[in-house]
């Protein structure tokens, strides 16, 4: 999480919110402060107005968010302030605390505090060359439990690339998590050492289930690890699966689509041959 906090204190809009038949007919104040995390170094170096956090845009969508609510629960109200100022103004996390002044007799104000990350948008490649299918279905299930708004392309079958071997099912996948690229890493470290992974330290080898990030979000890691990963570009089971799930996505660091990185390529999408699962 990044420690840079830009806040927001003491924002107070009137709205309807309240379980109370008499808090369906008028409107109570409502207190609200903001934290959003957001990278102040380059504002403070630059002193360029360009690399800070819009605060005020920022209240004003909340204020506008407030005024034309009628939730019942301030729970649901501070759950919407979250999820509209994590997408629209694309900051990594938020704190959002929302009070109702004197809502319990002797105090002077109740609410609550809830803090949300922006999930990260991750695009997988998943492999097998033993006992393929059972394990590419094994796999898909563990990944549903653990991200249940994945999204997977077909499975296709190609030749070993690198060494002698039975051929490899590949599919790719898309998900959104809260996780961090370092705990994501060791999520599928886990998932293939599930499904009895050896690690010769031989590069191309045969295996019974290879799960690689291709992307998290718009990270660069090169040339230090792999990320974004360079097999997108070089190998036909990669580049055609993962456009059919992810044609708008930006390759971070060659600036096109994956539908036009697959439409440009020389590589050949007849080396490979759709599996049914």
């Amino acid at each position: 999480m990044n420690t840079d906090i830009v806040y927001v204190r003491d924002l107070q809009v009137d709205a309807l919110i309240g379980i109370y038949d008499w808090e369906r007919q008028i409107r109570q104040r409502i207190n609200i402060d903001l934290e959003m995390g957001w990278d102040n170094s380059q504002a403070a170096s630059t002193d360029d107005i360009q690399y800070t956090l819009n605060y005020k845009a920022a209240a004003k969508m909340v204020v506008d968010l407030v005024k034309n609510s009628e939730y019942q629960l301030v729970e649901t109200l501070a759950e919407r302030i979250t999820e509209l100022l994590l997408e629209k103004m694309q900051i990594p996390w938020v704190t959002v605390t929302l009070g109702k002044p004197k809502a319990v007799s002797g105090s002077r104000e109740v609410g609550v505090m809830i803090t949300r990350k922006r999930k990260a948008q991750v695009y997988l490649d998943i492999g097998s060359n033993i006992d393929r299918k059972q394990n590419i279905r094994s796999c898909m299930q563990q990944l549903r439990l653990e991200f249940p708004n994945i999204v997977f392309s077909g499975a296709y079958e190609s030749a070993a690339a690198g060494f002698d071997g039975d051929p490899f099912i590949n599919l790719s996948a898309s998900l959104q998590t809260d996780k961090s690229y370092q705990e994501m890493l060791r999520y599928l470290k886990r998932l293939e050492t599930d499904h009895a992974r050896q690690r010769s330290g031989v590069k191309f080898s045969a295996r019974t289930l290879d799960v690689d990030i291709l992307f998290y979000n718009d990270l660069i890691l090169q040339p230090e690890i792999d990320l974004p990963r360079a097999e997108v570009t070089k190998y036909p089971f990669v580049l055609f699966p993962l456009a059919e799930i992810a044609a708008d996505f930006i390759h971070p660091e060659l600036g096109l689509s994956i539908a036009e990185l697959a439409k440009q390529s020389e590589l050949k999408q007849t080396d490979l041959r759709f599996v049914k699962l």
